[in-house]
């Protein structure tokens, strides 16, 4: 048998502010964005997950989100939340 209370207390942590939903850079094929460590434009495919920073979006309306390997400039816009898998 199982305590059942920590089976409710592990799934909690889970739905509750332990993780954040998913989010990709909308669209498909490839896109150049702005890495803001090297000040280059980087060429990513578009539909990886990425993971919004927090803080404001920038003058050009971008907001600084985190790829698998580096830090990305993108337009808010392009940035599409998925919910959580």
């Amino acid at each position: 048998m199982y305590d059942e209370s920590l089976v409710d207390d592990y799934a909690r942590q889970i739905f509750e502010g332990s993780g954040s939903p998913y989010h990709v850079v909308s669209g498909s094929g490839w896109g150049w964005f702005l890495d803001p460590e090297v000040g280059e434009m980087v060429r990513i495919s578009r539909g990886i997950e990425v993971v919004p920073m927090p803080g404001e979006v920038d003058e050009y309306n971008r907001i600084l989100v985190r790829a698998a390997t580096r830090f990305l400039m993108i337009p808010a816009v392009e940035v599409m939340e998925l919910g959580w898998n």
